[in-house]
C-alpha cells in the first residue's frame, strides 16, 4: 500500500538562496573588476568591466549588470566601446566582433551589418563619435556611419587604413590615421576614398590618439606629447603632457585624462587639474560639475566640483560581486560551491595570472582568492573531502599550491617534494590532475617526466609511480578514480616520442607498493566501429551507469564494461555513439568535432561541450540529442566551452566557455532517499507565469502526477533524477485555473509517494 505524506513548503527565502532561478533559465557569471569605460545616460552611468556592461542608478544607486539573457538582451558579450547619445537618449555599444548594440530605454536594437560584413575583414571598432543623431564608428577598416533617429546604418566610408578617432566639424569630416588626419567634404561623397584628402596642417610626428572639436576648434591627442589645437591653419600646443591616454568633449567641457590626473577645459585659456587616482576614462554629459570616471579596480568613481581645482567624492567602489577574471578553464562543484580554475596550456603555456574562485550559490557570492607571487596559470583544484576550506590548486610549471582559509600555506615542487620538472630553469613542473581518493589520498599527474603520477597522503609521505610506456608523457591531463577504484587518465596530446590516449590503472595492494599497479594504456582506440582516428584527448567522466565517456577531437567515445577494461585490454569495449538521420542513413556522433568536456546529470543525461559548436544534452546512451545550445540560438556566452561543472542539488549546469562563465538551469538532480524534502518552487504562481514550476526533492525516477483537489488528472509525467518541472498548463494546453493543486509522486515499486501542493492564485 502506497505511504501518502503531506509536506507543507515555505518559499520566502528561495531567492536567496539562488534555487529561484527557473528550469531553462540562464545565467552569466561576469567579471565587474575592472572598469575601463563609462558614459553618462539620463538616470544611469553605464561602464564596461572585462567586457561585460553595467550601470548604477544615480538616484537610488543600484547597480544593473546587461548581458545576452538580462531584460533589455545584450546581442553579444565583449563590449570594446559604449558612447551616450544625449539627443536620441541611446547607449551605442560596440564589441569585438564588429557586433552593435543601440541601448534604448528598456530595449535594444541590434544593427550586426559590420559583423556580418564578408567583405571586411578586421571588424573591430576604435572610438564612437556622436553629432546631430548621428554616430560615426571608427573602425580598423574606416568609418561607418549611424542614422540613430532610424537606427539604421547610413553610410559606409571604406578608407582602407585604421582609424583611430573621427569627428565632424563645419562642412568637413576629420579621420586620424596614425600620423596624420584625413578629411572629405561631407557634401562631396564621402564614401568615394579618393574625396578623402590628407589635412597637412595637422600632421604629427608621433600617432594620434584622438580628435576632438572644442569651442569649434579641432583638437589632437598626440601620443607621447599631449594635445594640439588647430588655429588659424596652424597647430599650437594647449596641453603637454606626455602621459596623457583620453580626450573627449562632452557637455562643452574638454575632458582629458591621464593615468591619475583629470584636465577639465571650461574654454581653449581656462582648465582646472584635478589628481583622483586610477582614471581609465571619464563622462559628463548633465552636469558641468560632476564627472563620472572609470577608475578599474575600483569600478565608477563620481566627483563633484566644490571650487576651483577642488573636487569632492560622491559615490566610490560600486559593488563588483564577481569573478575576478573571466576564465573558466576547470570547473568543479565539490562541497555546495562551484571552484574555477583560470589557467590554460596547449604547446605552450597561457601565462595567466593564478586564478581561483568560489562561488556560493546559497550566498551568491564570490570569493576571489588573493594572487600569489609567481603563481601563473592554475590548472586544477581538489577539496578535502572531510574539510572544505582545505584544498589543493595545480599549475601548469609551478607544482601545486595548498591553501587553507583561502590562504596559500606551502607551495610543492620540485625543491621540496618528488614532483620532477621537464626543463631546468624553476618554471617547467607542470601539474594538471588533482583528485582525492577516499582515503583522501591527493592524486597528480606530473608531464614531461618519467614518473608520471604522484600521490602525497595525508600524513604527508609522497609516493612516485612509474608506469611504462607513458614516460615523459607531454600532457597527461586529468584524473578520474572510477567507483571500482580504477584510475583513468586522459593524456591529452602526444608528439612524435609519446603517444596520446587513455591510461587506465590500479593498484594491486596499496599505493606505496610501486611496483604493484595492473596498468594499460590505449594510445589509438579501436572501437566496435573501427578505429576512432582520435589524435586528442580532453576530458573523462564516469555515468550513473559505470560507463566511462571520454571526450577526443573525433566526438565522444563510450566504455561501456569499463571494470573490464584492466583485465582483458580489449579495444573493443570502446564505442562511438551512432546516430540514424531522417533518410536512415547512420552516422557517427559529432565525428568531427572536439569534444572538450562532458558532465552527467541527475537523469544519467550527458552534457557535452565543443571546441567550437557550442554544447549538447543528449539523453542517456547519447543517442538523441535533446538540446543543442549556441551563441546563434541562445544566451550561451561563445561556441567554445572549456569545462562543464553540474550542482546536482538544483541542476544548475555550470558552462566555461572562452568568454567567460554562464550557467543553465537543467531539469534533473540528484535523486533524493526519500521523499522526505519535497518542495515546489515558486509557489504559489500567477495565471500569467509564463515560466515552469520546479517540483524538487523527488527520488530518483519517480512517476509523478498533478491533480486538482477532486482527484482529475491535470499532468503526468516522470522525474528526471529527483526533478520534474510543470509549465501550469493541462492536458489540453490550456493554463490552469486559480486553485491548488496536488502532486503526487511515487518510486517505480511504488513503495513510498508524497503529496505536496501548488497554489495558483489571481
Amino acid at each position: 500500500m502506497k505511504r501518502f505524506v503531506l509536506v507543507c513548503i515555505c518559499l520566502n527565502g528561495l531567492a536567496l538562496t539562488g534555487l529561484a532561478q527557473s528550469t531553462g533559465a540562464w545565467r552569466s557569471y561576469l567579471s565587474y573588476q575592472n572598469t575601463t569605460l563609462i558614459a553618462e545616460g539620463n538616470n544611469h552611468v553605464f561602464a564596461v568591466a572585462n567586457g561585460s556592461l553595467y550601470s548604477y542608478h544615480k538616484e537610488d544607486k543600484s547597480v544593473t549588470r546587461y548581458a545576452k539573457e538580462t531584460t533589455p538582451a545584450l546581442s553579444d558579450n565583449n563590449i570594446t566601446n559604449i558612447r551616450f547619445d544625449t539627443g536620441q537618449n541611446i547607449l551605442i555599444i560596440t564589441y569585438l566582433n564588429g557586433n552593435i548594440d543601440l541601448l534604448g530605454e528598456n530595449t535594444i536594437t541590434n544593427l550586426p551589418f559590420l559583423m556580418d560584413a564578408n567583405s571586411i575583414q578586421d571588424k573591430e571598432v576604435n572610438y564612437i563619435y556622436t553629432a546631430k543623431s548621428t554616430a560615426y564608428l571608427a573602425a580598423k577598416f574606416g568609418i561607418l556611419v549611424i542614422n540613430l533617429q532610424r537606427k539604421e546604418i547610413k553610410e559606409t566610408y571604406r578608407l582602407n587604413t585604421s582609424v583611430s578617432s573621427v569627428v565632424i566639424k563645419d562642412d568637413a569630416i576629420y579621420a586620424a590615421t596614425g600620423n596624420d588626419v584625413m578629411k572629405a567634404l561631407l557634401n562631396e561623397n564621402p564614401i568615394d576614398p579618393n574625396n578623402w584628402k590628407p589635412d597637412d596642417t595637422l600632421q604629427a610626428e608621433d600617432s594620434i590618439r584622438q580628435l576632438a572639436v572644442f569651442k569649434n576648434t579641432l583638437c589632437l591627442l598626440v601620443k607621447g606629447k599631449g594635445i594640439y589645437c588647430q588655429s588659424e591653419n596652424n597647430t599650437r600646443l594647449l596641453l603637454e603632457n606626455q602621459l596623457l591616454t583620453g580626450m573627449k568633449v562632452e557637455n562643452d567641457r574638454l575632458l582629458a585624462h591621464s593615468a591619475d590626473e583629470l584636465f577639465i577645459y571650461s574654454s581653449l585659456t581656462e582648465k582646472e587639474k584635478g589628481t583622483v587616482g586610477d582614471i581609465k576614462d571619464v563622462s559628463s554629459t548633465k552636469d558641468n560639475q560632476t564627472y563620472w570616471l572609470a577608475t578599474g579596480e575600483k569600478g565608477i568613481t563620481g566627483i563633484e566640483r566644490t571650487g576651483a581645482n577642488q573636487y569632492k567624492l560622491i559615490v566610490s567602489d560600486v559593488n563588483k560581486n564577481s569573478p575576478v577574471r573571466n576564465y573558466a578553464d576547470f570547473l568543479l562543484f565539490c562541497q555546495n560551491k562551484l571552484y574555477v580554475a583560470g589557467g590554460g596550456r596547449w604547446a605552450d603555456r597561457f601565462d595567466r595570472t593564478g586564478t581561483v574562485m568560489i562561488y556560493d550559490p546559497q550566498q551568491q557570492s564570490w570569493n576571489n582568492i588573493p594572487h600569489v607571487t609567481g603563481f601563473v596559470d592554475a590548472t586544477s583544484i581538489a577539496v578535502d573531502k572531510n574539510d572544505e576550506n582545505h584544498f589543493f590548486v595545480s599549475s601548469w610549471g609551478r607544482g601545486i599550491y595548498e591553501f587553507k582559509m583561502n590562504e596559500m600555506v606551502k607551495k610543492y615542487d620540485e625543491t621540496n617534494s618528488p614532483l620532477q620538472a621537464a626543463a631546468a630553469g624553476g618554471i617547467y613542473t607542470r601539474v594538471e590532475g588533482l583528485c582525492f581518493d577516499r582515503s583522501t589520498n591527493l592524486w597528480m599527474t606530473n608531464s614531461g617526466v618519467p614518473d608520471v603520477i604522484k600521490v602525497l597522503k595525508p600524513d604527508g609521505n609522497w609516493v612516485s609511480i612509474h608506469i611504462p610506456g607513458v614516460t615523459n608523457t607531454v600532457l597527461a591531463d586529468k584524473i578520474l578514480i572510477a567507483a571500482n577504484g580504477d584510475k583513468w587518465i586522459n593524456l591529452t596530446r602526444g608528439d612524435n616520442s609519446h603517444i596520446s590516449g587513455i591510461l587506465v590503472f590500479n593498484e594491486r595492494t596499496n599505493i606505496d607498493d610501486a611496483t604493484g599497479y595492473d596498468y594499460h594504456s590505449f594510445g589509438s582506440l579501436n572501437g566496435l566501429q573501427g578505429s576512432v582516428g582520435a589524435s586528442e584527448y580532453f576530458c573523462i567522466t564516469e555515468d550513473k551507469n559505470g560507463a566511462i565517456w571520454i571526450g577526443t577531437n573525433r566526438g565522444p567515445v563510450v566504455v561501456y564494461n569499463a571494470a573490464a577494461v584492466l583485465t582483458s585490454k580489449d579495444q573493443t569495449n570502446f564505442s562511438r555513439i551512432i546516430h540514424t538521420g531522417e533518410n536512415g542513413e547512420n552516422t557517427v556522433f559529432l565525428m568531427d568535432e572536439r569534444v572538450k568536456a562532458i558532465a552527467v546529470d541527475g537523469g544519467n543525461r550527458k552534457w557535452l561541450g565543443t571546441g567550437n559548436n557550442g554544447l549538447y544534452l543528449v539523453n542517456e546512451d547519447g543517442g538523441k540529442i535533446l538540446e543543442h545550445f549556441k551563441a546563434e540560438n541562445s544566451p550561451l556566452l561563445s561556441n567554445t566551452i572549456e569545462s562543464l561543472a553540474i550542482n546536482h542539488q538544483t541542476g544548475e549546469v555550470f558552462i566555461g566557455t572562452d568568454k567567460g562563465l554562464i550557467s543553465y538551469r537543467g531539469d534533473a538532480t540528484q535523486g533524493s532517499e526519500s521523499y522526505a524534502n519535497v518542495y515546489a518552487y515558486p509557489n504559489p504562481v500567477r495565471p500569467d507565469f509564463n515560466q515552469k514550476v520546479v517540483i524538487t526533492g523527488l527520488m530518483e525516477n519517480s512517476s509523478v502526477k498533478i491533480t486538482d483537489v477532486k482527484g482529475n488528472l491535470i499532468y503526468q509525467t516522470q522525474s528526471v533524477g529527483g526533478q520534474v518541472s510543470w509549465d501550469c498548463r493541462n492536458t489540453y494546453g490550456r493554463y490552469a485555473a486559480s486553485g491548488v493543486y496536488l502532486v503526487i509522486a511515487a518510486t517505480p515499486e511504488a513503495k513510498e509517494s508524497v503529496v505536496t501542493k501548488i497554489a495558483v492564485v489571481q
